[in-house]
């Protein structure tokens, strides 16, 4: 009796598993075994071969391997940077343990990061912080393939930019000898420590290593000085404040995020695109204070248990260039600022 109970518990487990694996299969990932027999397809195979360097016979051979990932789609639409609280957002990168393996991360890269911050003229604080939210210190580089994940938004989501990152990821595929169906990568498709699109590392990587290939992913220098590169090449000033803290006008100071949507301002809050004076914040009433010049990005947050604002100047906005979030520029940087506290009071007890 004992071993028919321990059989039919064993059956059902695996049976229970099998399941899992099925169903999971079934709902994210559609295989279309005819890819190639798509209208939409052909077309794009006929316009790239005719207007790149790429042949016909070399697009329909990567495109060929190319599955369609339902899962995808919903992760587009449902990005932390979008639908959580700043407090939560937040909370994800400043928590102890991304401190202590950003520390780590610092100092096992330490004559790497100072020779980058030195010859790019990015603080090797940011540049750590960067690589701690895309792929926790180099650790995580994404559960997806490029191949699948930008064949399904360049055909399924049917977006000419995504097919031009599939267009990107192809002639880099083909430069590099890579094969794109066996490389980790974000939903989106983003490759190596740092997370580059296939676009970015066609035009910011950086063969930093000096063998000819410029590798994301297993060069740990290529990958931090092409960070470096991007924010270089996109306006970084080493001389320049990324973000400055206020006071906030104090009725203001108890709003939670539902409150903090409902300002009314003549400027949109929280939006990087957003740039206003020091005149215009103070009429606005948010504050009382502001001495800064020129233009800044306004950044109105609950965090913790206080409202607190903060202005991004023009390394903010370049931060933005890397991921089109205020929230994300904003963590960057305060993960940044905390990864530096840390590293130079540790320093001091070395």
């Amino acid at each position: 009796m004992l071993f028919d109970n321990a059989w039919v518990y064993f059956f059902c487990k695996n049976l229970f598993k099998n399941m899992r694996i099925f169903f999971f299969l079934l709902f994210n990932i559609s295989i279309d075994a005819n890819i190639l027999d798509r209208e939409d397809v052909k077309l794009f195979i006929e316009t790239q071969s005719a207007t790149t360097e790429l042949t016909k016979e070399e697009i329909e051979n990567f495109l060929s391997k190319a599955e369609i990932v339902n899962r995808v789609i919903e992760l587009r639409s449902n990005q932390p940077e979008s639908t959580f609280s700043w407090n939560r957002y937040r909370n994800i990168f400043l928590k102890s343990s991304k401190l202590k393996a950003g520390i780590n991360f610092l100092l096992e890269n330490e004559n790497l990061l100072n020779r980058v911050e030195n010859e790019y003229g990015v603080s090797k604080f940011y540049i750590a912080s960067i690589i701690g939210a895309e792929t926790s210190f180099g650790k995580n580089f994404g559960t997806f393939n490029p191949l699948d994940t930008i064949s399904t938004l360049a055909f399924e989501v049917g977006s000419n930019f995504w097919k031009k990152e599939l267009i990107n990821l192809l002639q880099l595929s083909k430069r590099y000898g890579m094969d794109p169906k066996n490389i980790k990568s974000s939903w989106a498709g983003a490759i190596g420590i740092g997370q580059f699109i296939p676009s970015s590392y066609n035009s910011y990587g950086v063969d930093y290593d000096g063998d000819s290939i410029v590798d994301l992913v297993n060069s740990r220098e290529d990958g931090i000085a092409s960070v470096a590169n991007y924010l270089k090449v996109h306006g970084w000033d080493p001389n320049e404040e990324v973000v400055q803290e206020l006071s906030i006008n104090k009725k203001y100071s108890a709003f939670n995020d539902e409150k903090i949507q409902a300002i009314g301002t003549d400027f949109k809050l929280n939006n990087f695109r957003t740039k206003v004076s020091s005149s215009d914040l103070i009429e606005s009433g948010l504050v009382e204070e502001a001495n800064y010049s020129g233009e800044a990005i306004p950044l109105v947050v609950f965090q913790g248990q206080n409202t607190k604002i903060y202005i991004g100047f023009d390394n903010f906005r370049v931060i933005t260039k890397y991921n089109q979030s205020s929230y994300y520029a904003l963590v960057i940087h305060q993960l940044a600022v905390e990864l530096k506290k840390k590293y130079e009071k540790d320093e001091k007890g070395r």
